[in-house]
């Protein structure tokens, strides 16, 4: 049994072209601006509005807000108008006092952030850099309110599409730097016009992202009325639900300090060695590439299947619960370990491709293709985990995963600081994903095996030997494609990897096409039925 390709696919339709497009933008940016100290400076800065939105608001929207507005969709004689009203009018008066707050404390966040080791100059690009994108922060709130007011009414596909407009917004921007850049951007040699196009190219993105989905609400039948009548309306209940939700992005914000200080500063010993810079932003780029076909596959399908599972827990059907529970992991047992493997044995071309241009030489592109291959060996641990922790959401606890999350980020963090300061300084980087990848998989296999005693209809047994299948598939297919290319090219630059990885695509497609018909992994069939039927009837 398997997810249909109706709402699903076109919610991964819009997701892909969102990451394509966000894939563009990361290539454009690294493009302009290398992945070396002064990289660093304009990731640290880019990131400070998504860590403090986060930290504050965004866990407590993402979490606790789909299930609310259903609830009150269902439960209130207005379909939950009044309800929403007031909860974005409350997140919309949080939001600026953080923004305001936050603007007035810049150049200590950026500090908090990032390594002692920079110089004055370097932090002063980097608050800069900080000035400019803080505002983000607004309308980061407002597009995901947004997108879960248009979730609790059904409408999936819009918000996945809206994200097009930021990156292309700010793939313009980096163009434009590119344009107006005649020498290896530094932080010694940016000018002040040079950082607001950089800086203010990426806010725009984001605002034009929350904009954008504004006629999409008017059309679900939603118009916002402000409400101030906060008291006894049962956003009280939200509260003590945000309240381990804010816990659980609090303790991952911690790691991310940790990551981020440990990063930058690898990033300057680099620098003074004359080594390949390798730093936050290669760690970054390189976690973003493991987050693509999680992305596409592993979110299209929980956004569909979350509302579906808040209705079942408000209704009380356990057995339903896990059946849809079971769906779900099916499918993301199935295509991300085959995403997973490509991503481990062809990490380095793919990096060489995406980011071995302009700022970056190709081996800084290919190290952050390493660092990917670390985080891709954690990619399934980490997908069915962020399955799991859905259930918890829909039955509204945010305690145990707060709890769970908590184990996460101690094994991540011990394991990480003891190989970050055993292995050399040229893997030093690399050592912190693999630390993330062991933790996700450890803390999977402890979050399964509590959530499957639960669900009583979910087919645990199966599911494992599904797992099994899989993965022993894909290696097998990933190692003989691997073997077949290993030695057709060696130059190491993009167009030599461009034709190895496509060679290897192939040739690891129609192996785990046929060792998925030959070991009876019917969800690979089924998709490929489903896309037979649809070719032949366009015929």
């Amino acid at each position: 049994m398997s997810i249909g390709l109706g709402n699903t696919s076109g919610m991964a339709l819009g997701t892909l072209l969102s990451r394509i497009t966000g894939v563009g933008r990361d290539i454009a940016l690294v493009a302009a601006i290398g992945t070396g100290v002064f990289s660093d400076t304009y990731s640290v800065a880019n990131s400070l509005p998504n860590i403090i939105y986060i930290l504050i608001a965004g866990g407590a929207i993402n979490a606790v807000f789909i299930p609310a507005l259903v609830r009150h969709m269902k439960d209130d004689s207005d379909n939950g108008k009044m309800f929403t009203d007031r909860l974005l009018t409350l997140v919309g008066i949080l939001l600026l006092v953080i923004v305001t707050i936050a603007l007035a404390t810049s150049a200590l966040i950026v500090h908090l952030y990032a390594t002692n080791s920079w110089t004055s100059k370097d932090f002063h690009v980097a608050v800069i850099f900080a000035i400019w994108c803080i505002p983000q922060i607004i309308f980061y709130g407002i597009y995901t309110l947004e997108s879960q007011i248009l979730n609790a009414r059904d409408v999936f596909k819009l918000p996945m599409f809206a994200p097009i407009v930021n990156n292309f917004i700010v793939i313009l921007s980096a163009i434009g730097f590119m344009a107006i850049t005649d020498k290896m951007p530094s932080t010694i040699t940016v000018s002040n016009g040079q950082l607001a196009l950089l800086g203010a190219g990426t806010t725009l993105g984001v605002v034009a992202q929350a904009v954008i989905l504004i006629p999409a609400l008017t059309k679900s039948g939603y118009s916002y009325t402000p409400r101030f009548d906060f008291r006894n309306t049962g956003l009280g209940k939200l509260g003590d639900l945000a309240v381990w939700t804010i816990g659980f992005v609090f303790v991952n914000q911690i790691s991310f300090l940790i990551i981020s200080k440990l990063t930058t500063y690898a990033n300057v010993v680099a620098q003074q060695n004359a080594q390949v810079a390798i730093g936050f932003t290669s760690y970054q780029k390189g976690q973003l590439m493991m987050m693509l076909p999680h992305s596409i596959i592993t979110v299209s399908i929980i956004t569909a299947l979350l509302p579906r599972l808040s209705k079942h827990s408000h209704d009380e059907n356990l057995s339903e619960f896990g059946s849809e529970l079971a769906i779900a992991l099916r499918n993301v047992i199935t295509f991300v370990i085959p995403a997973a493997i490509i991503l481990v044995f062809m990490g380095s071309q793919i990096g060489v491709i995406m980011y071995g241009h302009g700022a970056a030489s190709s081996e800084q592109g290919a190290a952050v293709g390493y660092i990917s291959s670390m985080f891709a060996l954690g990619l399934p641990a980490f997908s069915i985990f962020y399955v799991l922790l859905r259930t918890y959401y829909a039955q509204e606890n945010t305690k145990t995963p707060f709890l769970l999350n908590l184990g996460f980020n101690v094994l991540h963090m011990g394991i990480g600081l003891t190989l970050f300061f055993t292995v050399p300084d040229k893997y030093k980087v690399l050592s912190l994903a693999v630390a993330y990848s062991i933790a996700y998989l450890v803390i999977c296999v402890i979050t399964w095996y509590r959530v499957t005693r639960r669900f009583k209809t979910v087919p645990s047994g199966k599911l494992v030997q599904l797992l099994a299948r899989t993965l022993v598939g894909a290696a097998l297919s990933g190692a003989t494609s691997w073997l077949l290319t290993i030695n057709l090219v060696t130059d190491g630059k993009s167009f030599a990897s461009f034709v190895q990885l496509s060679v290897f695509t192939v040739l690891f497609a129609v192996s785990y096409v046929a060792l998925a018909k030959l070991m009876r992994i019917s969800e690979v069939n089924d998709i490929i039925l489903q896309i037979k039927k649809r070719i032949l009837s366009k015929d």
